[in-house]
């Protein structure tokens, strides 16, 4: 039985995959520099939340689906694609998270930027590393900024979730 005040269960973890995906979405549509091709999306520091939370690794999947709704880009590459590069990030970000924060994030970031290069090579026929060199070191550095940024929020997710005593 669940004590009164504890957010438990199945329930509570979907409740927290929508909010997480709708804040991605949400920093997209607020700062539009995340649709250029040299694009900068604030939201990614909201990645290495997977860390910690991994039942969250959906949550990228679907607020990257529904931010690239709006994209010029849209069509199967971003809607497809990228939502596809983001599981296979989220949950690499998890496996090496668990043994560095730092190298998860980092190399969720490598492998958006490649996802991305190799979206704008095909769409705009233009050279690979035209795209790769000033994507990466922008990905990368977003997703490690927001390790420090996110491990207040698992913090505060865990208090969350954890039973409380019953008053006495």
């Amino acid at each position: 039985m669940a004590r009164r005040g504890a957010v438990k269960g199945g329930t509570a973890r979907i409740a927290e995959i929508g909010v997480v995906a709708a804040a991605y979405a949400a920093l997209v549509y607020v700062f539009p520099i995340s649709h250029m091709p040299l694009q900068m999306r604030v939201a990614e520091t909201l990645k290495p939340l997977v860390i910690w939370e991994p039942h969250l690794i959906p949550a990228f999947v679907i607020g990257n689906f529904l931010s690239n709704l709006l994209s010029p880009f849209a069509g199967p590459w971003d809607l497809g694609w990228m939502p596809l590069a983001n599981l296979v990030g989220a949950w690499t970000c998890w496996r090496l998270g668990r043994v560095n924060a730092y190298l998860g994030a980092a190399t969720y970031g490598v492998i958006v930027a490649f996802a991305l290069a190799t979206m704008f090579h095909f769409v705009y026929h233009s050279p690979f590393t035209g795209f790769l060199v000033p994507l990466l070191p922008v990905e990368v550095a977003l997703l490690i900024v927001g390790v420090p940024m996110m491990r207040p929020v698992h913090a505060a997710l865990s208090r969350l979730r954890a039973p409380t005593a019953p008053p006495g």
